[in-house]
């Protein structure tokens, strides 16, 4: 262990001895002399990403001065050899007798784009290797085989899911617990909902009769509403399987559009960093039952747009895209776009520090969006924070990365050892790193050998940075304490950062490392084919090197288990024959964290009727508002917990009755029902008979009628 450390240090020296050696202001200089650029502060930010190599622009001086000498000789010999061009001749009469020159590229100090359009696309070229920038340049022009890189990210999707593609009505993604079954009654409750006319923030189909305050918890509302027709007509678990395939696949397509609008890379080199940032372990791992960060795909989206804003052309249209699309994001995610928002203001300071970003100029911009998205997202932030059923914060247990996950490889990845990577992480829903040793040095080299452009300097921080958060509070290698105290420490009591767990930050240093795998693969491109003298064999070599790097993270089908079968009960209406309108049902156990199968009894019966307990989180009832998974434990719920966490029968007593006899009276509870062969059911049935007297079996389950009880008989 000492030995691996020691060399990690030795590298990390080297490495920056090595960036310190290419980015030195002598080198810089002799750059400068050599080209006649100007020095990289004199730059705007735009340039940082669009620039010019100084051998194109002599070649098209070159043709420009040989065309006018040509135009000069064809006028003289008009003019019957009487020598040079008068002044009087106008550059109009020189067009005349010839097409009209090739000319430079427009710069950025031309006039701006007309205030109803996007500026225009960048025009080609390749990025410069010997100017003050080695990144800077303009991305080729876009090429109509591009429209099949959503098609080939959707397929990847599809290999991911294959295995819930195939049993879409019986299986469930089994390493998320019961993650999806939650997910499928988010999405079936916001259609049922908007359906019935009723709030969207709030729900009394759980937890009856106090109910869910929804915008408290992840239901994925920005996606569940503009999905509610398909939950209507074909059921949430299709809805649940086409959010997890497009929200893969586009989040893949949007960081490859980004790539391309703003890095001079290859249209090759953009698709395979995109799609690490589309399909990187962590994102894979939250595939088993997370669609909120799953479906990422306006990250880059919304990033774009803040590139428009400090351009500072159209603040108040490009504004306003910003504020829609923020509070878009909110609804689908809040800690994704908290995550995103860490991020780039990572990168931003390193940007703002070298001087190539003007925060005065994106103010009015910036302004705009806050008010837009303010406006749109106020009523449902203070619901989530204010309403019913809320909370201020939620206490986690320590959930930082163990060092060793970072170079690692993850559960479902290539050739990867599950039980090596379950030591690693949290569960299998949370492996958010495991980047494998071939990226870290992919990125490292990339880093080291483009250390002059900012935009390196800042994706690389973005990278540590992140990752340094991700440690949580105290440095851990391989499940051993090193007594190195991690950043977490002092975000730890920060509202709202502090209901985040820590190892999700190191989600945020997944497009980062993705682009840096692009301009990787540019630079190998370029480098390669300006030794060959020819194009192709650098896009082949950084190819062929992005695939070796990549190989520990390649993504395996996601694990799918049978669901349980669905009772009769429940598909074949017996449940109205005892359960009255304003009554409710209480599932023996009552769902919870480790068991939410009762939720999709509710799905079967078209939300006609509301549950006591559930899976969501709520307030814990302490005047510090704190927040807990799972309804309040009352004698009733604990009883039934405990006989089924035991498997022992347990006759509850006459005071315990009566407790047990008004809990059911405060939920309004008309049928208890304990499905047949689900595990302790027989220490269930016989402790319950114990306390209501014989069930009825019907329809798959053992039900008892305790309207009697509740008065809601007749």
């Amino acid at each position: 262990m000492t030995w691996s450390l020691l060399v990690a240090a030795v590298g990390v020296a080297v490495l920056g001895v090595g960036a310190w050696w290419l980015g030195r202001p002598g080198r810089a200089t002799g750059a400068q002399e050599t080209t006649g650029q100007a020095a990289p502060g004199a730059e705007t930010f735009r340039l940082a990403f669009r620039g010019y190599r100084m051998d194109q622009v002599d070649e098209v001086v070159d043709r420009l001065e040989a065309r006018v000498a040509e135009h000069d000789a064809r006028i003289a010999v008009l003019r019957g050899g009487a020598g040079p061009e008068p002044t009087g001749v106008t550059v109009a009469s020189v067009d005349s007798l010839e097409p009209t020159a090739p000319t430079l590229p427009t710069t950025t100090t031309s006039a701006p784009a007309a205030p109803d359009e996007d500026p225009p696309p960048p025009d080609p070229g390749p990025a410069a290797d010997q100017g003050v920038d080695p990144v800077a340049g303009r991305p080729p022009p876009w090429r109509p085989a591009e429209l099949l890189v959503p098609v080939a990210y959707l397929l990847v999707s599809g290999y991911v899911h294959l295995h819930l593609v195939t049993a879409l009505r019986r299986g469930y993604l089994s390493q998320g617990v019961q993650d999806q079954q939650v997910f499928e009654w988010y999405f079936g409750v916001t259609a049922h909902n908007l359906a019935t006319w009723s709030n969207p923030l709030f729900s009394d189909l759980q937890n009856y009769p106090d109910g869910v305050n929804l915008m408290a918890n992840a239901t994925v509302i920005g996606l569940g509403a503009p999905l509610a027709g398909l939950t209507l007509l074909a059921g949430p678990s299709v809805t649940f399987l086409v959010v997890q395939l497009l929200g893969l696949a586009l989040t893949a397509t949007g960081w490859y559009w980004l790539f391309r609008r703003w890095l001079p890379v290859h249209p090759a080199a953009a698709f395979v960093g995109a799609a690490f940032a589309g399909f990187a372990p962590g994102l894979v791992s939250h595939a088993n039952g997370h669609p909120n960060f799953v479906a990422q795909f306006l990250v880059p989206v919304i990033l774009d747009r803040l590139l428009l804003v400090a351009d500072g052309r159209r603040p108040v249209r490009d504004g306003v895209v910003l504020g829609l699309l923020v509070a878009w994001q909110v609804l689908i995610g809040e800690e994704v776009l908290l995550l995103a928002a860490v991020g780039m203001g990572v990168g931003a300071l390193v940007v703002v520090g070298h001087g190539r970003l003007d925060v005065r100029r994106m103010l009015p911009g910036v302004g705009v969006g806050v008010l837009v998205a303010l406006v749109l997202v106020a009523l449902p932030l203070w619901w989530q924070f204010r309403g019913p059923q809320s909370y201020a914060s939620i206490w986690h247990p320590p959930a930082g990365n163990d060092l060793a996950q970072l170079w690692s490889r993850a559960t479902r990845s290539l050739g990867a050892d599950p039980w090596a990577s379950a030591a690693l992480s949290m569960n299998r829903t949370e492996e958010n790193s495991f980047f494998g040793i071939p990226l870290w040095v992919a990125a490292a080299a990339t880093t080291v050998v483009l250390w002059r452009s900012v935009v390196v300097r800042a994706l690389a921080a973005v990278v540590l940075v992140s990752c340094w958060l991700s440690l949580g509070e105290e440095v851990v290698l391989h499940g051993t304490p090193l007594g190195v105290p991690g950043p977490w420490a002092l975000l730890e009591h920060v509202p709202v950062v502090e209901n985040v767990l820590p190892t999700r930050f190191a989600l945020v240093a997944v497009p980062a490392l993705g682009a840096l795998l692009a301009l990787g693969v540019d630079a190998v491109r370029r480098t390669v084919d300006r030794y060959a003298g020819a194009p192709g064999p650098g896009l082949a070599l950084g190819l062929a090197t992005a695939v070796l790097v990549l190989l520990p993270v390649v993504p395996t089908p996601l694990v799918v288990d049978d669901r349980p079968e669905m009772p009769a009960f429940f598909s074949e209406g017996t449940w109205r024959d005892y359960v009255d309108e304003g009554g409710s049902v209480l599932a023996a156990p009552p769902p919870g964290v480790a068991d939410a199968r009762a939720l999709e009894w509710q799905a079967e019966a078209g939300w006609a009727f509301p549950l006591v307990g559930g899976y969501f989180v709520g307030p814990d009832g302490t005047p510090e508002r704190g927040g807990q998974y799972g309804a309040s434990w009352t004698p009733l719920t604990t009883w039934l917990s405990d006989v089924a966490a035991d498997d022992t029968v347990r006759a509850p007593s006459p005071e315990e009755l009566a407790a047990y006899e008004e809990d059911l009276r405060a939920g309004r509870v008309d049928a208890i029902v304990l499905p047949e062969g689900r595990p302790s059911a027989r220490s269930l049935l016989e402790s319950i008979t114990a306390a209501f007297g014989t069930p009825d079996r019907v329809g798959g389950v053992y039900v008892w009628d305790v309207r009697s009880v509740t008065d809601g008989a007749g």
